[in-house]
């Protein structure tokens, strides 16, 4: 049995249980992520951009409240 690795870019996670004979193996973060993404994501694309490790969703907050601020006082 082999090893079972993500087939995505930077992903070192191993034993993989979700496969596609078009893209290869993918872990659960991974799966998760993409689901995130939408059904309209290009999973080619997606494969080969570097694993998201900030899913915090207090940093993620916070990182477009300063891209949008607020404007009521």
């Amino acid at each position: 049995m082999g090893v079972l690795a993500c087939s995505r870019s930077d992903c070192e996670n191993v034993m993989c249980d979700r496969y596609s004979p078009a893209y290869g193996y993918l872990c659960d973060e991974c799966f998760a992520e993409l689901v995130r993404c939408g059904v309209k994501t290009d999973i080619d694309e997606f494969l080969s951009r570097a694993v998201h490790t900030d899913d915090d969703p207090a940093a993620i907050e916070s990182y477009f409240g300063v891209i949008f601020p607020r404007t009521d006082s």
